[in-house]
């Protein structure tokens, strides 16, 4: 069977937006598996590009996750290329201290807590209990958002365990982007639950030397 050209042509042409924001979205997660510090440039660009995607698509949660990450993509920057250790080594890979686990969980909750009620009251997003709501869609929107809140400044500060945070995160926003029918963030999203695990094993590797 001849694929059609003209029809991906149209369709590419409708979802140029969103074909370059995931695959800006892929060359960050190859370079973050790579522990290049040129991430974080990749990160700003991409998120810019997704902050754009979810308000049209009325994922207002994800939308200031995605400004969020623009933010903490200025701190990752920061943080790999100009922080240094008291020998001027640059910021080590680690893995995570129980303090800041314990503090990482309370602040979790709060964020989790405080997004819900803030989007229940004062965006349009389509309420999850009125009749034909999803309340499901959006509980998971709100985790994915929280956990990546939380993973990327882990991965900023080079912990190993924001790793964890992306296993989790990856599968809730394939199930988002599956539900809403945006299909190249959904297999964005695919590759990279399978690369969560190649990078924490380089991570890891790394942070053992």
């Amino acid at each position: 069977m001849t694929p059609d050209f003209d029809l991906i042509f149209d369709w590419l042409q409708r979802n140029w937006i969103e074909t370059t924001g995931a695959i800006l979205t892929l060359i960050f997660l190859y370079l973050e598996v790579t522990r290049k510090w040129t991430m974080w440039l990749v990160g700003i660009a991409s998120g810019l590009f997704y902050v754009y995607i979810n308000y049209s698509e009325q994922l207002y949660a994800m939308m200031g996750l995605r400004s969020y990450d623009v933010l903490v993509s200025l701190y990752g920057l920061y943080c790999w290329r100009f922080v240094r250790s008291k020998k001027g080594e640059e910021l080590p890979f680690s893995f995570i201290k129980l303090k800041t686990a314990a503090t990482l969980t309370v602040i979790g909750v709060v964020i989790y807590v405080a997004l819900s009620w803030f989007v229940l009251h004062f965006t349009d997003a389509p309420n999850p209990f009125s009749e034909g709501g999803q309340p499901t869609l959006f509980f998971i929107e709100i985790l994915t958002v929280t956990l990546s809140i939380l993973a990327v400044w882990m991965a900023a500060r080079k912990i190993v365990e924001s790793w964890y945070l992306w296993m989790i995160v990856n599968p809730c926003s394939i199930v988002i982007y599956l539900i809403k029918g945006m299909y190249p963030s959904t297999i964005l999203y695919l590759v990279y639950a399978l690369f969560s695990i190649v990078g924490y094993i380089q991570w890891r590797k790394t942070a053992l030397k």
